[in-house]
């Protein structure tokens, strides 16, 4: 499977949670129209995840779950910060973050 044969819908989102973090499951899931690396899904009214379509290597993901929390505080502006990680499985090759929804 190719980076771009990865098909991500709400249904997977949701997938992904039941397995990862159950307890977010339950949560509306609306698809976030843009993105080119990354598609996002608003979860909730506070949480969004992301998803990793195209880069094959997960460094930027893992980047922004380390420096993210470090630099919002930072910041004077607000900026979305990691949650929950989300690993790799059988159903999604690739990391994926719930993050704050600014």
């Amino acid at each position: 499977m190719t980076d771009t044969d990865i098909e991500i819908t709400a249904d997977l989102v949701r997938d992904l949670l039941q397995e990862q973090h159950p307890d977010l499951a339950g949560l509306a899931i609306r698809e976030v129209a843009g993105g080119w690396g990354n598609q996002m899904w608003r979860l909730g009214d506070e949480l969004a995840v992301r998803m990793q379509r195209m880069d094959s290597t997960p460094e930027l993901q893992l980047k922004e779950r380390r420096w993210l929390p470090v630099l919002a505080p930072r910041l004077p502006l607000p900026v979305p910060t990691p949650v929950r990680f989300g690993e790799p499985s059988e159903r999604f090759p690739k990391h994926w973050t719930v993050m704050t929804w600014v």
